[in-house]
C-alpha cells in the first residue's frame, strides 16, 4: 500500500510540471507575443527533457501534449501537505489517469532503489518525495472529479520539515503557473 501512495504522490506532483508548462503557453498565446510563446515553448522542451531523466517523472513527460494545461494548489496543513492538481479539459482525464498509472508504477519501484540509485535515477522532487515517505510521513489520496488530491502528513516534527520544504518546493512551481 505505502509503495502505491509513493507512486501516487510522484504522478501528482509531477503534473505540477505538466500543468506549469501548459499554463506558461497559455499565458504566451494571450499575450499574442512570439518571443514569449518561443520562450515558454523552449521552457516546456527544456523541463520536459529534464523529466525524461528522471525514472518516474518520464511516464508523466511522455504524455505532456495529451495532458496539459492543468490546474494544481498546495496547501500547507499544521502538519504536512495537500495537493490537488486537475486538468482543465474533461476529455483530457484519461489520457492523465493512463499517465498516471505507469507513474505510480514508476514510483513504486523508486522505494527499493538504493539511495546511490535515487540519487541518480530520480529528480530532487521525487527524491524528497521518497525521502519523506522513507521517513514515515503519511500519505493520503484519491480522485477528484477533474484530478487527484494527495496529502501528506506526520506526527514526527522532523518529517512535518521535510513535508514543509516539499511544500514551499510545490507552492514555488504552482505560483509560475
Amino acid at each position: 500500500m505505502s509503495r502505491w501512495i509513493v507512486a501516487s504522490v510522484c504522478a501528482l506532483t509531477i503534473a505540477m510540471g505538466v500543468a506549469w508548462g501548459g499554463d506558461v503557453t497559455k499565458q504566451a498565446t494571450t499575450t499574442g507575443s512570439k518571443e514569449m510563446s518561443a520562450a515558454s515553448a523552449d521552457k516546456m522542451q527544456a523541463m520536459q527533457a529534464e523529466m525524461m531523466k528522471c525514472a518516474v517523472c518520464k511516464n508523466i513527460a511522455a504524455h505532456m501534449d495529451e495532458i496539459g494545461p492543468m490546474k494544481a494548489e498546495v496547501v500547507k496543513l499544521n502538519d504536512g501537505l495537500a495537493m490537488v492538481h486537475s486538468v482543465t479539459d474533461a476529455s483530457k482525464l484519461p489520457a492523465y489517469r493512463a499517465a498516471s498509472a505507469a507513474t505510480h508504477k514508476a514510483g513504486e519501484a523508486c522505494l527499493t532503489m538504493t539511495e546511490e540509485q535515487a540519487s541518480t535515477q530520480l529528480c530532487s522532487f521525487c527524491q524528497d518525495i521518497r525521502s519523506a515517505m522513507k521517513a514515515g510521513a503519511k500519505m493520503s489520496v484519491g480522485e477528484t472529479k477533474m484530478g487527484d488530491m494527495m496529502v501528506m502528513t506526520s506526527a514526527d516534527p522532523a518529517v512535518q520539515t521535510k513535508l514543509s520544504a516539499l511544500a514551499d518546493k510545490c507552492a514555488l512551481m504552482a505560483a509560475s503557473m
